[in-house]
């Protein structure tokens, strides 16, 4: 996948899905990649460039992903401040959740 194509999946994303996310993260500091359908592609081939568009799209903070990877659920993502939470609390959020 060429990063051009990236780009274009992150830009195409529903305005008001990426809002919803966007407003739980800037109030959490930690939302689920599930709040962000269709970038799972994203997240496994370019997750600094999608950390760095959702800050230019208003997402506050150090803006990190974390991966968790289980037989129950696969490969699950959340987007978190890494200033609020370290990588161990987001991973154990998301275990969570």
């Amino acid at each position: 996948m060429l990063l051009e194509q990236i780009v274009e999946i992150i830009e195409f994303t529903d305005s008001d899905t990426l809002a919803d996310a966007l407003d739980k993260f800037n109030l959490h500091g930690i939302v689920a990649s599930t709040a962000l359908p269709y970038l799972d592609i994203i997240f496994d081939k370019a997750p600094i460039h999608l950390c760095t568009k959702l800050k230019q799209v208003g997402f506050k903070g150090a803006v990190d992903i974390v991966n968790l990877n289980t037989d129950r659920k696969g490969n699950c993502y959340a987007v978190y401040d890494s200033a609020r939470y370290s990588h161990n609390e987001a991973q154990g959020w998301l275990e969570a959740n």
